[in-house]
């Protein structure tokens, strides 16, 4: 790794990885996996990201503050879609994201101390402790709510500690959450957004803290509470992403728009996979990816350790742990893919048999000849800005690690720049992601249908087709 800036500890141009075909496939794989992961639990999907993109060399500054970077444009499209189908509480994100801004500037400054203290090998350490303190804490917490659903049959777990903090933990004011259907002091977002952010922050995994805590605290249903973590990331995102950029330098643009640009296809899918299955899914996604992304980070660690002269092992099993980190974080990224889409194949398979699947799921916004010439233009769009951010490889990196260094108003008006240029980038393939999906007619269940999945499962759509007329001029009935 390169030294240090002359100022701090900002990053310097040989800090940042070359990026080849090789580098470019994987992140872009990375950044469909993650995405789909991250629509579909509504965490920003960082607990893959991040550990994704150290796995080929970047260092841990580098990957936060990119996956941010990536994060909060790519929530922003996420909130809007699952706000779009009733899974986003406008009024908790809001609240909850206030806090958390508090939370992210403090941890910005966790990270930046201890990249002073110890370089670049002890945020990497950093980063992976912490991934092995929450993750399989939060895994275990959701195996054990997947077990308790299946066995009784149920929809979701309903948290006991949720309702009994609504009747006693009732510290003025209290706040109705109309879509989480809860009645909680506002005592009880404020920690909760603070840690979200601090988390989000330190190792871009927020949504670690903010969905369980509004599952089994606010007691907000899983749906719920992972499409209201979309709306808090985007806030998160976008204000860490400006410090990030302003303080350190410290975001590789290459990585996040690589990244962006698959994720912003796998985000629509996973959003669009929580009305084909019951909640409990949900969980049960975080908790394999989960457990497999601490397996990684554990490999990894022995090597930050040697690196750091902390401990003296032997170097055959240091390299041996370290082959390992990458497979097993292929392994987690294509492992949510069968608790995604299978359910999801399973459901349309038999809406289509039963002849009603155009009656089932939400209509496409635009015709096909619609759809394909957007497709064109945003695609166009999108090979004019690659070759212009790809053309010097050394261009981005130069440009970045400038700002810290320029003065006071420059480095902010940039800073607010790379901002507005990560919504340009998510405009360009949201657009570009959103025409495709319509194009294949990848789009949500209607509410009642979804509904009667959440509760009943793949064998409620029995239930439901008896109540639907196969006129095309007749809406979808209910099953009442």
């Amino acid at each position: 790794m390169g030294g240090f800036a002359t100022n701090g500890s900002a990053m310097t141009p040989d800090m940042f990885i070359h990026i080849g075909i090789y580098e470019a496939l994987f992140l872009l794989a990375l950044g469909f996996f993650g995405g789909m992961l991250s629509g579909f639990i509504g965490s920003g999907g960082a607990f893959v990201l991040t550990p994704g993109m150290m796995s080929i060399g970047v260092p841990g500054p580098i990957a936060v503050a990119s996956n941010m970077a990536h994060k909060f444009p790519k929530a922003m499209i996420g909130a809007w879609r699952r706000k779009k189908v009733g899974h986003l509480d406008v009024k908790l994100a809001a609240l909850m994201a206030t806090s958390a801004i508090v939370g992210v500037q403090l941890g910005i400054q966790v990270q930046k101390y201890i990249l002073e203290t110890l370089g670049v090998t002890g945020t990497n350490l950093y980063v992976s402790i912490m991934f092995l303190m929450v993750l399989p804490t939060v895994a275990g917490i959701c195996l054990r709510d997947v077990f308790k659903s299946r066995k009784y049959g149920i929809e979701d777990t309903e948290p006991e500690l949720a309702k009994k903090l609504e009747q006693k933990f009732r510290i003025p004011p209290m706040i109705n959450f109309k879509v989480a259907r809860r009645t909680q002091s506002l005592w009880l977002t404020i920690p909760t957004g603070f840690a979200t952010g601090f988390l989000a922050a330190t190792i871009a995994v927020g949504g670690f803290i903010g969905v369980p805590s509004m599952i089994y605290l606010i007691g907000a249903p899983s749906t719920v509470a992972s499409g209201t973590e979309l709306g808090i990331a985007f806030v998160m995102g976008s204000t860490g992403a400006w410090t990030w950029t302003y303080l350190l330098g410290a975001v590789d643009f290459r990585l996040t728009t690589l990244i962006l640009a698959t994720s912003l296809i796998g985000v629509q899918i996973g959003a669009v996979g929580t009305t084909y299955v019951r909640p409990y899914f949900i969980k049960l996604a975080m908790a394999v990816v989960m457990l497999l992304v601490t397996v990684s980070r554990a490999c990894a660690i022995p090597g930050y350790l040697q690196e750091l002269g902390w401990v003296s092992l032997d170097p055959g099993l240091v390299e041996m742990l370290k082959s390992l980190v990458f497979p097993i974080m292929i392994l987690a990224m294509v492992s949510v893919t069968p608790i995604v889409l299978v359910p999801m194949m399973n459901v349309r398979r038999t809406l289509a048999r039963m002849g009603v699947l155009g009656m089932a799921v939400v209509s496409a916004e635009h015709e096909r000849s619609g759809l394909i010439k957007r497709l064109l233009v945003f695609g166009s769009i999108t090979a004019v800005n690659y070759y212009l951010l790809f053309v010097n490889p050394d261009a981005w990196p130069t440009f970045i690690t400038s700002i810290p260094h320029a003065g006071p108003m420059v480095s902010i008006a940039l800073s607010i720049g790379v901002v507005f240029l990560a919504i340009y980038w998510s405009f360009i393939h949201g657009s570009f992601a959103h025409s495709l999906l319509d194009l294949i007619k990848i789009t949500a269940l209607k509410d009642d249908v979804a509904e009667i999945v959440a509760k009943k499962g793949h064998e409620g759509l029995k239930t439901w087709r008896p109540g639907v007329s196969v006129t095309p001029s007749i809406s979808v009935g209910n099953s009442k």
